[in-house]
């Protein structure tokens, strides 16, 4: 992990007292073999929120987004979306309750221009007209600025590009939460803008947002809580200032600053 100063400036406003939970993790515990992924995580996430989490290389974020979207069965615990227990369930039975993710590794739809893998990732379930279809497609293009790109083969664009149009693929079926898996990586200081004002908009929009990143400055800036996992343990949880105030969470990154 990139070593930085823990800083909780220009982060946003903690969500309001009572408000409605979207996400509700209860003690999800994961073994491969004689590792322990995760051991007894529980949070929520609040609806129109942003829930960062964080945690060095090998503390369980990706497990716990595979565990919650239906990727990994969890040996116990459970999460329930919108009220619905969900851990039992496959990932497009989860995708159709309003609940998508972006992956770490990007995953293109090979052959396929920026367009036509945006208009395939419709939900048949919607019945969007022709009209509809190319509507979302082109407000997507040019919210996540890839009209210029729309005829270039998806397959053969920069990584960064790929990015952006996972993105804008999963925002295709209009979800209720997304989560997305280190979307910075890689990106310069105007790209991270681009991806700070998209959060906002997402959070304007009604979309619930979690995100898995390495670049702290960035998760200060968008979240409003944070959740930070250190050899599959919840070890801190709350706004970008209590959690940039936490000793633990100092320990584990200025330690490991120290040791590179």
């Amino acid at each position: 992990m990139t070593s930085v100063a823990i800083s909780a400036t220009s982060a946003p406003a903690a969500p309001a007292v009572g408000a409605e939970t979207l996400l509700e993790i209860q003690g999800l515990t994961k073994h491969f073999g004689g590792v322990r992924a995760l051991t007894d995580v529980s949070f929520t996430a609040e609806k129109n929120t942003v829930t960062a989490l964080i945690g060095p290389n090998g503390a369980g974020k990706t497990t716990l987004y595979n565990a919650i979207t239906g990727f990994l069965r969890p040996d116990s615990g459970r999460v329930h979306f919108r009220g619905t227990r969900i851990d039992q369930r496959a990932p497009h039975q989860i995708a159709r309750l309003g609940m998508v993710r972006t992956f770490q590794s990007i995953r293109m739809f090979n052959g396929l221009t920026v367009y036509e893998s945006l208009l395939v990732a419709r939900p048949r379930e919607h019945r969007w007209s022709t009209r509809k279809s190319a509507a979302k497609v082109a407000s997507l293009l040019e919210r996540m600025q890839l009209a210029d790109v729309a005829d270039r083969v998806c397959s053969d664009l920069p990584l960064l590009y790929q990015r952006r149009l996972e993105v804008a693929r999963a925002l295709m079926t209009d979800p209720r939460m997304i989560l997305l898996d280190e979307p910075s990586a890689g990106a310069t200081v105007p790209e991270r803008q681009l991806l700070v004002e998209l959060i906002a908009g997402l959070k304007e929009d009604g979309t619930t947002v979690m995100v898995i990143e390495h670049n702290v400055p960035f998760v200060m800036q968008v979240s409003d809580r944070i959740v930070v996992l250190h050899f599959g343990e919840k070890v801190a949880e709350g706004t970008p200032a209590e959690v940039a105030e936490n000793p633990v969470v100092q320990e584990i990154y200025l330690g490991e600053a120290s040791s590179e």
